[in-house]
């Protein structure tokens, strides 16, 4: 549910809105919004005020860069407990320390990076030149080439420019030719330009070798390749050693920098004068006693008021939070980051909690995919427990602990309903266990357990399974038709109201229509609801003035017949879980007692795939009925909300406060 909010006000003497900030962001449940009046101007720093906010920023920024160079990153712990100056004493040396390491290992790093690139063409064109390089009179020019047919072009550039002032030398390198041109030093430059302009460029090296000669650097080379890597381990470990003695500080003092920087970034939001301050702020009226409490101790200095929130009047600037119970509350996050539902609407959170699941193990229902989910399930518990986030570069996915914890009930809660309708449909990697003699098709084979649903048999099955999902159909639509509905006549948007009852009447008439059509049933309680429900219709039309109703209706039936896809979704997948076990089964028979293992190993292979390029599809079709066909029923994506953002100290959630 939205939880119910109340707006605070709280006035007091100037002096006194520092104190009061700190008590605030301790609570850390009331969000404060910018106070602008005529009577009061909004607040402005002193000088000691605006040069504390930079100077702490300046610390957080510090510490955040520091952390980030050790390779780990900011975490709210115990506060930093000396004064601003003492901070930046603090956090200076050890950004300096990290800084000088990390530059120091990029730089040998690079260095190394270039000792393996070219340190092979190097000793050989070093070999080449024989020491020319450092000639008075003679230059050498020194080029890698992928071919050696490039070798003609070099040599034609470099005659056309030169005619036979130069020498062209070349030997083979890993596929690839490593060539010089020796010229006088006075045709230096001419032989660059006529090189590079046939595509072909000179070898420089860069770095500590640059200038060098080919002699010179392949000494260098020798040299730093021993040395080079040795160096870099004793960075690395002077690293390691820093992080451990640095990262506690840092984490000590970024925790009291962001906290400092947010006290003082919420005095511009405060209104002001001279001698008195006001501010204004939300809160959910469950938390209105630790506001109470709070306020309390400054009794003698401020005063306070607080009053629920007008959902009606004031609902775009509420804040929203949502309060579910602890069986719903971990798919909010699959409401939550498509949109905010606004103040004064509906949470339609435990229709995602009931529904999502049921549809995906109704979709997936196999007791075999099942265990494959609780294996991955007890991997993502094994980080909650260690609380270490989800981390997939290839997607860019960053989950931290407490996420991951509901995302693990939600794939819980997935797994529980793929285990029942298992059962239901008798599913164990396809028809495994039916062939095993386990589960059976009453009159059709024998077994153990009987199957009530076998979906693969669809001449049997299909007819009933697609009339269940249309009934879901009928109910959700129907449902988020109604909830918009009385959401807008609670609000008095009578147009909204009469375009839902109206939709709400058509769907009924089609409904009836279509049954009538369909099974040749007839009688006049037929034709009375369904003449009643288009009359609704129509209705609906005239008194919201939306002609348009007439095009969308059959939009809104087909909306219904779209929860065709849990079955036809579901049924594909079990055709071909059947068919790989099936091959596996056909293996193990054709090939005796080695065809077992190779059946099974092709059997698995082949279920993994399957499984592997349908389950995107398993999770997106349940959640689209939710998120598309329910949601737009009862205009859940027509007004946004404004996410609920206490003023808080980073070391702790307010949204889990009670």
């Amino acid at each position: 549910m939205i939880a119910p909010m109340e707006k605070l006000i709280v006035a007091g003497p100037k002096r006194r809105v520092h104190e009061l900030l700190g008590e605030l962001q301790r609570i850390g449940v009331v969000q404060i919004d910018a106070l602008r009046t005529e009577e009061l101007p909004e607040y402005a720093y002193s000088p000691e005020e605006e040069d504390a906010a930079k100077r702490w920023q300046r610390v957080v920024q510090g510490a955040e860069h520091a952390l980030a160079l050790l390779g780990s990153a900011p975490e709210a712990t115990r506060p930093f407990e000396g004064g601003l100056a003492a901070a930046e004493s603090e956090l200076e040396p050890l950004v300096h320390r990290a800084d000088v390491l990390t530059r120091e290992a990029e730089k040998l790093r690079e260095e190394i990076d270039l000792i393996d690139l070219y340190q092979q063409p190097v000793e050989t064109l070093a070999e080449m030149a024989h020491g020319l390089d450092t000639s008075r009179w003679l230059a050498v020019l020194p080029f890698l080439l992928e071919k050696e047919s490039e070798l003609e072009v070099a040599a034609e550039a470099l005659g056309e420019a030169l005619e036979d002032r130069y020498v062209l030398a070349h030997q083979p390198l890993d596929g690839r030719v490593a060539a010089l041109a020796v010229v006088l030093q006075g045709d230096l430059e001419t032989a660059r330009g006529a090189l590079s302009r046939k595509g072909i460029g000179e070898l420089r090296l860069t770095g500590p070798f640059a200038g060098l000669s080919l002699g010179e650097a392949r000494v260098r080379m020798r040299e730093r390749a021993k040395l080079a890597p040795e160096e870099l381990e004793n960075v690395h470990s002077a690293l390691t050693r820093l992080r451990k003695e640095a990262e506690a500080p840092l984490r000590s003092l970024w925790t009291r920098a962001m906290d400092e920087a947010a006290r003082l970034r919420a005095l511009l939001d405060i209104a002001a004068g001279r001698f008195g301050f006001a501010l204004f702020g939300w809160i959910p009226a469950r938390l209105k006693g630790k506001v109470e409490e709070a306020l309390a101790a400054h009794k003698e200095h401020v005063v306070y008021t607080l009053e629920p929130a007008d959902e009606h009047h004031e609902a775009d600037r509420v804040p929203v939070t949502l309060e579910n119970g602890p069986m719903v509350k971990p798919f909010q996050m699959l409401i939550e980051f498509l949109n905010i539902p606004k103040y004064g609407t509906w949470d339609p959170t435990w229709v995602v909690a009931v529904f999502f699941p049921f549809w995906f193990g109704m979709i997936v229902g196999d007791l075999g995919y099942a265990l494959l989910f609780m294996l991955i399930a007890r991997l993502l518990s094994g980080l909650v427990k260690q609380k270490k986030p989800l981390v997939i570069e290839f997607f860019g996915i960053h989950m931290k602990p407490p996420v991951v914890k509901d995302l693990v009930f939600v794939l819980n809660a997935m797994i529980f309903w793929t285990v029942v309708w298992g059962f239901i449909y008798g599913e164990f990697f396809g028809n495994f266990l039916e062939h095993l003699g386990v589960f059976y098709v009453p009159g059709h084979n024998e077994g153990l357990i009987p199957i009530a649903i076998p979906r693969a048999d669809t001449a049997a099955t299909a007819t009933m399974m697609i009339l269940i999902a249309i009934a879901f159909g009928v109910f959700q639509v129907f449902h988020g038709l109604g909830v918009r509905a009385w959401l807008s006549l609670r609000h008095g948007h009578m147009k909204h109201f009469w375009e839902a009852t109206g939709y709400l009447g058509g769907l009924v008439g089609l409904i009836v229509f279509a049954y009538t059509f369909l099974t040749g049933a007839s009688g006049g309680g037929y034709n009375l609801v369904m003449y009643a429900g288009f009359a609704v219709f129509l209705l609906g039309i005239v008194m919201s003035r939306v002609v348009l109703m007439i095009a969308e209706l059959p939009t809104q039936g087909g909306h219904i017949l779209s929860y065709i896809r849990i079955y036809a979704v579901g049924v594909a997948g079990a055709i071909m879980a059947n068919l790989a076990t099936d091959l596996g089964f056909s293996l193990a028979e054709k090939l005796g007692i080695l065809g077992v293992l190779v059946g099974l190993v092709v059997g698995l292979l082949t279920h993994l795939t399957i499984l592997a390029l349908t389950m995107m599809g398993h999770i997106l079709q349940p959640i689209r009925l939710v998120w598309v066909e329910f949601f737009t029923k009862f205009g859940f994506y027509e007004e946004s909300g404004r996410p609920y953002r206490p003023f808080k100290s980073v070391r702790n959630d307010a949204g889990t406060a009670s």
